[in-house]
């Protein structure tokens, strides 16, 4: 028997389903949903019916269909993907009056790159350019060409929170854009103006990289 409320036991029975992640069970006197994490192996319509075939089974319950919600997520795929995000790695700047410099690591694939820009010092906003400007180089260069130009920053304050936006042209083989990265600065600024450049070519680093693979070049420039 199962306690009304309680559905620890049906959450653990329905991940025991070959293909299934992760369940939660949400409802106090009665199941209202069942929420399904699993992977693509098993189309969603057969994963539910496999999961209303076991919770009538083992608990004698009728659970309509339309409570059972179900995302597939590739779990390998993920991994894949992973392995060529680009990590903040070092960053370190320098500032008098008059000059500006920065100096950028990021981190691709085990593989470092390094990227540097030196430039005015007379505002804020040209320090975070030149910040963006250096992130940027360092995918660049694993990239093999300018494929990412920084098109502007801005550091705002929204309520409590401060953030940086990084707003950043993408060139890829037939497609121009201009994507957008956000980063809450907790510490340093400029740390989080890296970050937020990142977040904007996160994604289409990834493109880009399965793009180049498929056609027989490499992924990454060493």
């Amino acid at each position: 028997m199962i306690e009304v409320g309680d559905w620890k036991a049906i959450e653990q029975a329905i991940e025991s389903i070959e293909g299934i992640i992760n369940v939660r069970v949400v409802g106090e006197e009665e199941i209202k949903e069942i929420h399904v994490l699993s992977k693509p192996s098993k189309s969603p319509k057969l994963l539910a019916r496999d999961i209303e075939t076991v919770l009538q089974a083992r608990f004698s319950l009728d659970i309509d269909h339309k409570k059972i919600s179900i995302v597939a997520f590739d779990l390998e795929e993920e991994k894949k993907e992973s392995w060529l995000r680009p990590v903040l790695w070092g960053l370190s700047w320098k500032k008098n009056p008059q000059t500006f410099q920065v100096e950028v690591e990021i981190k691709i694939a085990d593989k470092l790159y390094r990227g540097a820009a030196t430039g005015s010092a007379a505002s804020s906003r040209s320090c975070y350019s030149l910040v963006a400007q250096a992130t940027l180089e360092c995918l660049n260069q694993g990239m093999g060409g300018i494929v990412f130009v920084p098109r502007g920053v801005l550091v705002q304050r929204l309520g409590d929170l401060e953030v940086a936006l990084a707003f950043v042209d993408c060139d890829i083989p037939q497609r121009e854009e201009t994507l957008v990265g956000a980063t809450i600065v907790k510490e340093d600024v400029y740390q989080a103006v890296a970050r937020a450049a990142l977040d904007a070519v996160n994604r289409k680093l990834v493109f880009y990289a399965k793009r180049e693979g498929e056609e027989g070049r490499p992924l990454l420039k060493q």
